[in-house]
């Protein structure tokens, strides 16, 4: 397994590392539930996988970024930092829940921290990992390319209706 650059990925224990099979736990995550199981083997080849205690960083924010995450057991904090101000715990995920999406598609900086608020194990698939997967298997790639274009649908359609549920108890308010 080449060896990352990458200070966010460095961390992260390669296949030969992996206790149980992960084909099982990515096979139930939203963005990978689609493929089969020779996908999902193949898959199992290119993930990362990597154990957090409690309180340990798992993204910093404004890093640039470079891939997802998905939580196999634990709990995350999605913390944002406020200058003068305690940190605000925006969200807690759990056990199948992914973040960072975004970094599948793009590099700019990660507006939020993720820390770990238990002990936690997550997997990590690097950008670079899908540009190469769409390269050498692109039906499988297509795969999970429009499976995260779902998951982010629903994820814009929910804020969406939170905008929506904000603008009408403020019109409320000052009516």
């Amino acid at each position: 397994m080449p060896k990352r650059e990458d200070p966010e990925w460095s961390r992260f224990v390669g296949p030969d590392h992996m206790l149980d099979k992960l084909s099982d736990i990515m096979g139930q995550l939203a963005v990978f539930d689609t493929l089969t199981w020779r996908e999902l083997a193949t898959l199992e080849r290119i993930v990362h996988r990597r154990r957090f205690m409690a309180g340990e960083v798992v993204i910093r924010a404004f890093t640039p970024r470079s891939g997802l995450f998905a939580v196999v057991s634990g709990r995350v904090h999605v913390i944002r930092h406020r200058a003068g101000e305690p940190d605000l715990i925006l969200d807690t995920l759990g056990e199948g829940e992914l973040l960072g999406e975004f970094a599948l598609l793009d590099d700019s900086p990660r507006s939020t921290s993720i820390v770990a608020a238990e002990q936690s194990e997550l997997i990590g698939f690097f950008r670079s990992d899908l540009v190469d997967l769409i390269q050498t298997e692109p039906q499988m790639g297509f795969k999970i390319l429009y499976r995260l274009a779902q998951v982010m649908s629903k994820r814009m359609q929910v804020v969406m209706q939170s905008l929506r549920n904000l603008r009408e108890a403020l019109h409320k308010e000052l009516t």
